[in-house]
């Protein structure tokens, strides 16, 4: 009896939990292949029926757990409209998805025995993220620089993209521009005394503050116009024609930033920097990250001197 009854009490407790193989997530295998599935149909009913049974309910937890994640609500908009401005923007950037990318990566391995076809600056730069098949799989770049001569290796190489990180990116930057012009519209339209209350009362805008932010300012702006003269001739300074590319769209964050970067945590702030800088350079996260070391030093550079 007793064993019967311990063989049924299992068995409950076993229905009670979830199952070994069940998944607790929204997007998986089947989204990524709905997504290019989508892409790709050409019937507008098949689209319909890819999105209202597959992607309509995967996209909606993504886009609502961006929401209420990183607080991104538009105080003048109820949920439900901010969730279908969100949904109707991803769709119009959806077709630019490509799960799979070819081009070309900086190769630093041996080159003994393996043949080169040579290319321009210019041309490796054009096949970057859009090699062709008939292209070579090595590629060097020769450079010259009054008496120096500067070789690159490159080599052929496919990225794969995940859809659930690229809608999740297009929904999120959306949403931080969506914060972004509501806090600008706010302050247009705000009457002058209610923002002098605000600013008297805000440790935020003291003269300490107001100190630091002159400071920072200055930097920024010091820090952008030295980068400039790095990338106006980048054989002289020895950059790399990745590193010209991630000096040029740091050179664009510095001087548009306030339109750039939304309100919030740093850590918000170092997200959408980030996302921003992979969208200007087409690169990934680690190569941004090293593109930007030379570009660093001249930061860490002024900001000693401006802190002197």
């Amino acid at each position: 009896m007793f064993a019967e009854r311990e063989k049924n009490h299992t068995a409950k407790m076993a229905k009670r939990g979830r199952k070994p193989n069940e998944k607790k997530g929204y997007f998986y295998e089947k989204e990524e292949q709905a997504i290019v599935d989508y892409i790709n149909a050409t019937d507008l009913s098949e689209k319909n029926r890819i999105f209202d049974t597959i992607l309509y309910p995967a996209l909606s937890k993504m886009i609502e757990s961006i929401i209420r994640r990183y607080k991104l609500f538009v105080p003048d908009e109820e949920f439900d409209q901010n969730f279908s401005d969100t949904i109707s923007y991803l769709l119009t950037k959806i077709n630019h998805f490509r799960p799979h990318i070819v081009g070309y990566d900086k190769y630093e391995g041996e080159t003994d025995g393996i043949e080169f076809t040579e290319m321009t600056r210019e041309e490796i730069m054009a096949k970057m993220k859009d090699a062709l098949p008939e292209d070579p799989q090595y590629v060097k770049v020769i450079t010259e620089d009054y008496d120096s001569v500067y070789v690159s290796y490159y080599k052929k190489a496919e990225h794969k993209y995940k859809a659930y990180s690229y809608c999740g990116t297009v929904c999120k930057n959306y949403l931080m521009y969506k914060c972004t012009q509501y806090s600008k519209k706010r302050l247009r339209n705000t009457p002058y005394d209610e923002v002098f209350e605000e600013l008297s009362n805000s440790q935020e805008y003291t003269t300490e503050n107001d100190d630091y932010s002159a400071i920072a300012a200055k930097l920024i702006a010091n820090v952008a116009t030295e980068i400039e003269i790095m990338v106006s001739d980048p054989e002289k300074n020895g950059l790399t024609e990745s590193e010209v590319c991630v000096g040029n769209a740091l050179i664009n964050l510095m001087r548009n930033w306030e339109s750039v970067l939304p309100s919030g945590s740093n850590k918000l702030q170092k997200s959408a920097i980030l996302f921003f800088l992979r969208e200007e350079t087409m690169m990934t996260t680690k190569e941004v990250r090293d593109n930007m070391k030379k570009f660093r030093s001249i930061y860490y550079l002024f900001k000693q001197k401006e802190l002197q």
